[in-house]
């Protein structure tokens, strides 16, 4: 008896017994878990190769750090590199941006209402572009490219879905749109892009089907058509808090899934601050090695009355 008793006490005052809040938790990863390269947010190591997509995911959910990092990484022609500290040269190294951390500024712009910035980044692409077919007979240009970075066109190309972002991004900033927008509207919805989602993989490429999901609700732009992707996301990866929040907003189901499995107090924290665990297959379980950033992402969106008032077709949220 007097051993049972000692049992009851012990799990009674566990620290593994008390319910933490968002708010709790969110105070911990930020004490504990997440780490910083030269003062923005990062991987550990600075490891900041990916630093704008989820520094401009952070941004929008009002994190100034995650804006100011995204700022940074404009230089002064206005071309964006993939972090501050890699701006501009990227360390020497290759794959300088992508279309993928493309997202990150086009979030950034919709939080900030940075048009300064939007305009020298168009400048630079448009300064930047490429012949891709070339006239026969005139030996002029017939068609141009237009990319994000100078040194790998595969991933520095700038296709339909994203041009038809930019041209979404553009009209909520009321910018005045170019050729190559315009003619790419609504190309981020269309069938093609439906069937893209159903065969992506799971992992980074869905992840960034659900960002451009939360541009297009945010400023209610293609709803229907929007959520028609993201109960398709919902559907392949229904573990993944982010896909889920974009799905049903904020609810007790997500909030717990998001403490569930994002680092705890009585965790061994040991682990590699490595993962932005949404754009990862959920099998992988990569938030056991959670950066700790993209669980106050989940924090700061779930918190946000914003998110929560997401609006009907033409009716754009306005940031303050």
């Amino acid at each position: 008896m007097p051993f049972l008793m000692f049992f009851v006490l012990l799990v009674a005052f566990s620290p593994h017994a008390e319910s933490q809040t968002l708010t709790d938790a969110e105070n911990f990863w930020r004490q504990d878990v997440v780490r910083t390269c030269d003062g923005f947010p990062s991987k550990e190591n600075c490891d900041d190769g990916d630093s704008v997509i989820f520094n401009g995911l952070l941004c929008f959910v009002g994190e100034d750090a995650g804006c100011a990092t995204v700022r940074a990484s404009q230089d002064a022609d206005g071309r964006f590199w993939r972090s501050p500290r890699r701006n501009p040269g990227n360390l020497g190294e290759p794959k300088s941006f992508s279309r993928d951390q493309t997202l990150g500024v086009l979030l950034y712009l919709v939080r900030t209402q940075d048009r300064d910035a939007a305009l020298r980044w168009q400048n630079w692409i448009y300064d930047n572009r490429y012949c891709s077919i070339k006239n026969p007979l005139s030996g002029g240009c017939s068609v141009y490219g237009y990319r994000v970075c100078r040194d790998d066109n595969e991933i520095c190309d700038l296709r339909p879905a994203t041009w038809a972002l930019f041209e979404r991004v553009w009209k909520y900033l009321d910018l005045s749109t170019t050729r190559e927008m315009r003619k790419n509207e609504s190309m981020d919805v269309s069938d093609v892009e439906m069937v893209a989602v159903d065969r992506a993989k799971p992992g980074y490429e869905l992840h960034l089907k659900a960002v451009a999901s939360l541009l297009r609700l945010t400023m209610a732009s293609s709803v229907s058509k929007t959520r028609d992707i993201v109960e398709k996301l919902h559907d392949r990866q229904r573990q993944n808090p982010f896909f889920q929040a974009l799905r049903e907003g904020t609810n007790e189901s997500v909030v717990q899934r998001v403490l569930d499995v994002c680092p705890k107090p009585w965790d061994d924290l040991g682990f590699r601050r490595y993962q932005w665990a949404w754009e990862r297959d959920t099998s992988s379980e990569a938030w056991r090695e959670s950066m700790g950033w993209d669980c106050i992402f989940m924090a700061r969106l779930l918190a946000s009355p914003a998110f929560n008032m997401m609006p009907e077709e033409g009716e754009a949220l306005r940031f303050q």
